[in-house]
């Protein structure tokens, strides 16, 4: 009698969902954005503090700027929703509060970091009012509604 004993596939199977950790780091993913159908800069305008908010009148028809990285010194061309998000909004002290919803204070902070991935330890750091687990707590939670989402690596 043969058997035959089938070997393990050397391939990983795709997880679709894990469990993150206080370590994970977690960003905006804009292909969830793409994905969802929902309109990035819609949200991107609604971030943005009063001033910017009259400068831009809605969404669209922003023309594109020069925009400096502080931590590279690289010329980038980008957004003027975004650059204005970078330069004067996020440099509002009351920018990033305990007054807006944890999810949103998280958001503001990726779009102003020039979306560098963080864990929710270090958001703890910028978000002092609100416990790491807490952090973890919200975005990790499978209803998904900024984009925020742990980054796969």
């Amino acid at each position: 009698m043969t058997v035959s004993v089938k070997k393990p596939s050397a391939k990983k199977p795709k997880v679709s969902w894990y469990r993150p950790t206080l370590d994970t780091k977690f960003h905006i993913d804009y292909d969830w954005w793409e994905k969802s159908g929902r309109d990035f800069r819609i949200y991107l305008r609604d971030q943005l503090c009063d001033e910017c908010r009259e400068r831009f009148p809605d969404h669209r028809n922003t023309e594109d700027v020069d925009w400096v990285d502080p931590e590279t010194g690289e010329v980038h061309r980008t957004d003027a929703l975004f650059e204005c998000l970078r330069t004067r909004c996020a440099n509002d002290p009351d920018y990033v509060n305990e007054r807006l919803p944890l999810l949103a204070a998280c958001f503001r902070i990726f779009l102003a970091n020039n979306n560098t991935p963080l864990t929710p330890l270090e958001l703890h750091q910028l978000l002092p009012w609100k416990s790491p687990e807490t952090i973890l707590r919200v975005l990790s939670s499978r209803q998904n509604y900024l984009g925020i989402r742990p980054v796969r690596e």
